[in-house]
Formats: C-alpha cells, structure tokens, sequence
C-alpha cells in the first residue's frame, strides 16, 4: 500500500513535465510553407547541379559577382544584392527548392569560377562584392508584407517594360518607369545582319527580301516590339526576339543590299531594375535603397527574422 502511494506521488509529480514537452513538440510544428521560417537567415539554396546546399549570403555574393559587373557603383551592386536575395527566396520558398544557375533565374558564380573570371583582380573584385553583399545582409523587398519577383535586367531603351506588357500580369511593383541608363551604356544600341537564307531558316518560312520589306511591328507604350506580322507570318515580339536572338524586344527591321538588318535598344527583357540604370543612378548619387524605391513601386525594404 505504501510503495502503492509513493508511485502515485512520484507519477503525479513527474506528470506535468510530460505534458509540457508534448505540447513544446507540437508547438515547434512546420507552419505553412508559403511563410519564411523562424530564423530566415539560416537559409541554405540548392543550386541545380551542384550537391552541397550553400549559404544564402554565400549564394547572393555569387550571384552579384555574376550578374552585374564588378566595376558598377558600389550602390548598384548593394541594389542588386537586394534584388538577387529577395528574388531567390521568393523563387524557391525560401530555399525549399532549387534553383538553375542561369539566365532563365539568376546566373551564378562559386568561388573557383570568380578565380578563374577575374584572375589578378580577385581579390579586389571579391571585397568589393562581399562588401557589397554584407552591407545589405538579410535585405529583401516587400510588397504589403509579401517578398516581390524582383526581376532585373541589363539595359533598358529609357523605360523599363511592366509586368502587364510582358506577361499579361499587371503587378503593382512593376511598373513602367524612366531608367537614363542608356546615357551611359557603350553598347545600348546594336545591329545585326542576316542574309535570307539565315532569316528564312531561323524564322522556320520561305520569305522574300519583297516580303520582309513589307513587315509590320506593332509596338507599346514603352517602345516594345508586341507583334510582328509579314505575309501571312506573325510572332510576337518576345517569340521573334528569341528566334533571332535579339538583344531586347526593341528593334526595327529594314532590307539593305539584300539583307535583313535589325537594330536593337538595350539589353534584356526590360522588367523591374535595369542594372545600366542602377549605375546611373548611383554615379549621380542614389542610394541602393532609393535605386530599389525608384525601379519597384510601393515596396518597401525590410529585414529578415534573424531570431534564434
């Protein structure tokens, strides 16, 4: 009876300490998988192809040594790093899936290959990357407490694409704004020639120099090419860029000595931050955060939960 009480004491003393830590279990349970987890600066991005996970600042620094050149502003290249990090959060759930290395997501650079790119600078380029990077650490860019699709792009022709006109997504944070960037860029404005025979054949037709004089391109509000049509052919002009492997979706087409040549302005898809733009506007004294206030509207830039 004795040893009968003393087991019941020792249950009923040991009982709530159970129960606690049943509920603390039941507590640290995943929440939803659209949410950043508790500590967002512990994340780790997958990049495809490779087999170790990497930091997500490590992965950021990779990506700005990638994707923007290292004699930029060093208030460009903190804007890009802000607009990479948030990008890749939001792209792979905050590291829940992987990411491709490329042009299509974000190009991305390890460390043998920045080596290797920048041969004796590297160690000047890598600080000012780091620097770069450490100085925005655990920035990212929020629409109504939600990470944006922060896209980027090289050049625009003096004003950056929207969403809608690209899409047919109309996103409140990107919008169609002024970008001078081709003020400043050597390369804003470039001709390609193609004879018939590489017209006709990467078009997949059988066209005339009569007929391409005859092409009709119907452009936006922005100086995009929307459509193109030509004796019973049309493409869009995202669709043509891609056959021809223009520049940007600005361009005009003419015949000159039995040629086709085409004559593109800026560089790339013309969504979000233009990078030329980026360093334009840093070389007349912009910050990175008013760089990033410029080209995406109505976010704002807030700090990663870093709590442990």
């Amino acid at each position: 009876m004795v040893v009968s009480v003393i087991g019941l004491v020792i249950a009923l003393f040991f009982f709530p300490f159970f129960f606690k830590s049943s509920e603390q279990k039941s507590e640290a349970a995943p929440t939803s998988s659209t949410k950043a987890p508790e500590n967002a600066c512990m994340v780790m991005i997958q990049v495809s192809g490779s087999d170790v996970p990497i930091d997500l600042e490590e992965y950021v620094i990779g990506v700005v040594a990638a994707e923007m050149p290292v004699g930029f502003n060093l208030e460009a290249l903190k804007a890009q790093a802000i607009a990479a990090r948030t990008y890749v959060l939001k792209s792979t759930n905050y590291g829940q899936t992987p990411i491709e290395p490329t042009v299509a997501r974000q190009v991305f650079y390890d460390e043998d290959t920045r080596k290797e790119n920048w041969d004796d600078s590297y160690e000047d380029y890598e600080t000012k990357v780091r620097e770069a990077v450490e100085s925005t650490r655990g920035e990212v860019i929020e629409y109504n407490g939600e990470l944006i699709t922060a896209m980027f792009h090289s050049m625009s022709n003096g004003m950056t694409e929207s969403s809608a006109n690209y899409s047919g997504t109309d996103l409140p944070y990107l919008q169609s704004v002024a970008s001078t960037d081709f003020q400043y860029a050597d390369n804003y404005e470039t001709t390609t020639t193609f004879t018939i025979d590489e017209w006709n054949s990467k078009l997949n037709i059988q066209s005339t120099i009569e007929d391409i004089s005859q092409i009709r391109l119907q452009k936006n509000n922005t100086g995009r090419v929307e459509t193109v049509t030509m004796k019973g052919h049309e493409w869009t002009g995202r669709d043509f860029r891609t056959l021809l492997g223009l520049r940007s979706t600005d361009f005009q087409v003419k015949t000159q000595d039995g040629q086709v040549v085409i004559t593109t302005e800026g560089y790339g898809h013309g969504v979000g931050m233009s990078q030329y733009g980026a360093d334009a506007m840093a070389d007349n004294g912009s910050t990175a955060h008013e760089i990033i206030e410029h080209y995406y509207k109505n976010t704002s830039i807030e700090k990663l939960n870093c709590e442990k």
